[in-house]
């Protein structure tokens, strides 16, 4: 083999070895972005910094909950976010995998009304998908742990009470507004400092 040849096949073997240790290391920082994108919108959420929330999606807020479908603009999210925030809901990241262009993830919440109804955060089994560099789409595809007899229990009773008790409250279990979580806030509170509510502490 001539040296010039020679020279030229050291070269090639060099670019194709550049090539694959280029194309690892991207793929290695796709997947570090991702996760890390995933653990921006938790903190997002934790800080209830709704700009930095919503800048995380490549456009639309895209957020089912699992046959029910919603689709938001940045705008019509705002509401719904600032609803959410007055009961300071903290959420966690229990486990994560990526796979493609999807990250599964487990996530576990609590705020002080799921406290309430619930008495535990629940866990929900999510599909959160990274397209562009954003998140196009949150899927929550399974409860692992929520206990639906005693959250409709507990709701049940408590707008009862308040139908009986603080009529100017009613509606508040459908208000996903601001003013809808404060007047949800007023209404546990009333009912947690109610003779009713002790009675029942006490029978348990």
């Amino acid at each position: 083999m001539c040296k010039s040849h020679f020279s030229k096949v050291t070269s090639l073997i060099f670019i194709l070895a550049m090539m694959i240790f280029v194309s690892c290391k991207w793929k290695h920082h796709q997947e570090i972005d991702s996760i890390e994108i995933a653990d921006d919108y938790i903190d997002a959420l934790n800080a209830s910094d709704y700009d930095k929330l919503v800048g995380l999606f490549v456009d639309s807020i895209r957020f089912n909950e699992m046959d029910y479908i919603r689709t938001f603009s940045r705008e019509e999210y705002r509401s719904l976010f600032q609803w959410d925030s007055v009961f300071a809901p903290t959420y966690r990241i229990l486990n994560v995998k990526k796979a493609g262009g999807e990250l599964h993830l487990k996530v576990s919440k609590e705020c002080e009304r799921i406290n309430f109804l619930h008495e535990k955060p629940f866990v929900t089994n999510e599909i959160m998908q990274i397209k562009d560099g954003g998140i196009y789409q949150i899927d929550v595809i399974e409860y692992v742990d929520f206990n639906d007899s005693l959250w409709v229990d507990k709701r049940e009773k408590l707008v009862s009470w308040i139908e009986k008790n603080h009529p100017g409250l009613n509606g508040f279990i459908y208000d996903q507004t601001k003013e809808g979580a404060v007047k949800f806030r007023k209404a546990i509170a009333f009912y947690k400092n109610s003779r009713d509510f002790n009675n029942q502490q006490e029978n348990n």
